[in-house]
This record gives C-alpha cells, structure tokens and sequence, in this order.
C-alpha cells in the first residue's frame, strides 16, 4: 500500500455546479463507478497521474462551495488538482452556461431538470483507451468486471484520508500483463499497445486539445484496436473537451426531439441548433444524454441501443 500522508486542496466551481449530480452519474458510469461507494461525506478516487502514471490517491468532499481534495502518493498535489478538476469539469469557465438555456428555452428546461449537472470525465485519455479496448463488443456490466479484476490483479492499492483506493495500472505494469480472466488474448496485446502509446505521448490530455477536433481523435487511431468511436470518446471525455458536439446518436436524437425535427436532423439543422450552445457544445451533448436516460425526454428513454443501430442501418456515421 502506497501514501497515507494526505495533503489538501480545493477547487472552487465558477457557474452552476452540483456535486450531487455529478456522484449521481459516478455511481451509474461504469468506467469510473468502482470509485464510488455509498458514502454522503467521502468519495476516493485512485488513477494514474498525468505524464508520471504515478499511482495516486484523492478523497473528495464538498464544503457547501468547494469540493476539497485531499491527495496521497505524490507531492504534487497541483497536478493532481488539474486531473480532478477535468474529471469533473470543473477546469472550465461556466459562469456562460446559462445563457445557452435562454438561448435555446428547450434545453433551459433540461438544465432545470438536471441542476447543477456537468459532463463526469474518465480518470484520463489513458484509462479512456483501455476501457475501449476492453468494452468493444461486450455489456458495460461485463466490461467493468474485467476492468475491476484487472485493476484487482495489478493495479496499486493507496490509503487515503483513513480509507482504501485502487489505482489503475501504469503503462509499465499494464504492458506487462500476460492474461486477464474473460478478457480474450487479442483485447491483452491491444492494452499493451494503449500502454505504448501512453507512454509515447500519443495519449496526454493537453497534447490531444492542442490536437484539436480533428487531429486529436485522428492521432488516437494510430493504436491498434481504436476505431473512430473511442478515438472520438478518447478526445472528448478522456481529455475533457467543453466545446465540440460530436455525432453521438442518442443526444442528436434527443436534441431532434425536443425541437420536433426528427432523431435524425439534417446537417444544417443539427448546425443550427447547436451553435446555440458554443461554447458549452460538449457539456450540451452530455446533458441531452442524461436527461435521455433519465426520460426526462419524452420518447428516448430505454430506447437507445435501437436509436445507436437504426442510425448505423441508415448508413449515418453517427
């Protein structure tokens, strides 16, 4: 067991933010859901730190203003705040994100619904990869058994803040790995070639925004099991992109539902709508999928792997 000194930080939310929320979707986001645990004061969190992958810890709470971090296994305790505030999107500027409700009064009433709701990132683009690599194919129920086992297995267990937490496994040590239970050999060398590419550079965060839209998922593609969907998922909720609405078919057919064109709108009116939400595009795309799985849309709800494959059937690369 690694670092049982913790030493704290706080990050203060600029624009509507609710902790609540975003514990809501952690305990049901299957990549991330075996940090929660069903405790109102404490939720640690374990993950390899950008650039060094050293394993680290954090224990978060919300103070009533800040949510307050306390952090072991390493002395860089501001690095550590940076991941975090990704993960949770909270290194960006939301005092804006209201105006894009008044802007598009059908997405107010969503925000309404889901106050305080901000997209919940994975730990890195790093653990975004392997979860691809391991999900293709399989229930999310299945893929998070064989991630928690692999993380059992060879992942580095810390203490923080008087209670356990398991990191994810380094590039090194995932590189190493011979064999996951249920995890079919050719997904094991696709996690070694994540593995390299971590520690390749391919996959830090600030590299892939400075990428940008299209050069960052397109720079993920160049590892080998990673088609265009989790290149994109890479970039957006590995790095924690704010401003892009990718062609996700459940939130486009939300969005179309709301404003009664359709689940599948056109190219300038899927355009129309969403340059309401600039500079907010990607914290739109995340709430339109909640609010969908939720039903808080009327007509989505349970609906969405029919929605996924009739927009596959239509030849629509959404």
């Amino acid at each position: 067991m690694l670092g049982t000194a913790a030493t704290p930080f706080a990050l203060t939310p600029l624009g509507p933010f609710r902790w609540q929320a975003s514990l809501d979707v952690m305990a049901n986001f299957g990549p991330i859901a075996r940090h929660w645990r069903d405790d109102p004061d404490t939720i640690r969190l374990a993950f390899p730190l950008d650039g060094t992958f050293e394993p680290v810890a954090v224990a978060l709470r919300w103070d009533g203003s800040q949510l307050v971090g306390e952090v072991a296994g390493t002395t860089d305790v501001n690095a550590v705040a940076r991941q975090v505030a990704r993960i949770f999107s909270l290194d960006s500027d939301g005092s804006r994100y209201e105006e894009v409700g008044r802007r598009d009064p059908e997405v107010g009433k969503l925000m309404i619904a889901l106050p305080g709701l901000r997209p919940v990132c994975f730990t890195s683009p790093y653990e975004c990869a392997a979860w691809g690599i391991i999900s293709q194919r399989i229930s999310m129920r299945q893929a998070a058994a064989i991630q928690s086992r692999l993380v059992a297995e060879n992942g580095t267990r810390l203490e923080v803040a008087g209670g356990e937490a398991r990191a994810f496994p380094s590039p090194e040590r995932l590189a190493a790995v011979d064999s996951v239970a249920g995890l079919p050999a050719v997904k094991v060398e696709r996690l070694h070639a994540v593995a390299a590419a971590a520690l390749a550079g391919t996959l830090d965060a600030e590299r892939l925004r400075a990428l940008g839209p299209l050069d960052g998922p397109t720079s993920v593609r160049t590892i080998s099991g990673i088609g265009p969907f989790w290149a994109s998922g890479v970039y957006l909720r590995g790095a924690g992109i704010t401003d892009e609405f990718p062609d996700e078919p459940l939130a486009i057919a939300a969005l179309g539902a709301l404003h009664g064109v359709g689940e599948r709108p056109d190219q300038a009116t899927l355009t129309r709508l969403t340059d309401a939400f600039r500079p907010y595009r990607m914290w739109v795309c995340f709430l339109l999928r909640v609010a969908a799985g939720r039903g808080v849309i009327p007509g989505i709800a349970g609906r969405e792997m029919a929605i996924r494959r009739g927009s596959r059937e239509s030849g629509t690369p959404r």
